[in-house]
């Protein structure tokens, strides 16, 4: 069978978690797939979120790439996502792409007994998607322990708060919810050693303050799923909160989240931008 395209990895487990991951915030994704690796990179339908993932091919245990140019691999996520739910954490996983079947995606599942294989395949799409540029100018990350930020999430959105506060400060990061006073929780992660309070000038400059609803955070938190530790860059004014982690080992992952003075911003200057057309 002529393949146009073919990548196996043993971390399926992984791209099971990443499935989840997207279909959580994207409807449909569209995938470039090169000679270098498989790259996304995508707003939501409201533009709260950006995607921006990057697998590269140096990292599957084989990757076969025999076309001439780019393309984009677009599939429906949720019947991705759908594909790959009975995969374990020892299995294998084979995406491919034969030149007899152009509009199919191959999906083969294998066990690690390798006793029982499961071949799939889900139509390709044509998706339109709009350029995107990636926000540049954040600081130092602050680095916390995956599981961690999970718990966080879980913790927070079961008081029933709808907006969770983000304060950082230095190079720990809290999260606070409050449920119309009734209930509140504040979760911190990262280093709260303040011993160096002479460099209060440094930290001032890298203070952050921001409101985002917490289903911001429900959709994101499979990000935690990928691997051991993540970064999470705290915004500015002009830049939307970023959550970093690694795809196991085939690549990286960055989740980037408008708070809501930042979205009344843009809206504000769309406003403006409005009116002076009229």
């Amino acid at each position: 069978m002529p393949i146009t395209f073919k990548c196996k990895t043993g971390e399926a487990y992984q791209i099971k978690i990443l499935a989840e991951l997207l279909t959580n915030n994207l409807k449909h994704g569209c995938f470039d797939v090169t000679d270098d690796g498989i790259t996304l990179r995508m707003f939501d339908q409201p533009r709260r979120t950006l995607v921006d993932m990057n697998l590269q091919a140096e990292n599957f245990a084989l990757y076969k790439f025999k076309s001439g140019d780019k393309f984009c691999l677009g599939l429906n996520l949720n019947h991705f996502h759908k594909m790959l739910k009975s995969i374990k954490k020892k299995d294998s996983l084979q995406l491919f792409i034969s030149s007899d079947t152009p509009n199919e995606l191959g999906i083969k599942t294998i066990p690690k007994e390798n006793t029982r294989v499961t071949t799939s395949g889900i139509k390709i799409q044509n998706i339109q998607n709009v350029d995107a540029d990636v926000p540049l100018g954040y600081g130092k990350p602050v680095i916390v322990p995956s599981p961690d930020f999970q718990k966080m999430c879980k913790e927070l959105s079961s008081i029933g708060s709808t907006n969770i506060r983000v304060k950082s400060r230095g190079f720990h990061i809290d999260f606070i919810a409050d449920a119309d006073g009734i209930l509140k929780r504040k979760v911190r992660l990262g280093e709260s050693d303040d011993s160096d309070d002479e460099e209060t000038g440094d930290v001032a400059v890298n203070s952050y303050d921001a409101t985002f609803t917490t289903d911001q955070f429900t959709r994101i938190n499979k990000i935690a799923g990928l691997g051991s530790t993540m970064q999470i860059f705290p915004g500015t004014n002009e830049l939307p909160l970023l959550f970093r982690s690694s795809v196991g080992s085939l690549g990286k992952i960055s989740v980037y989240i408008k708070s809501k003075e930042l979205l009344d911003k843009e809206m504000g200057v769309s406003d403006s931008d409005d009116s002076e057309d009229d």
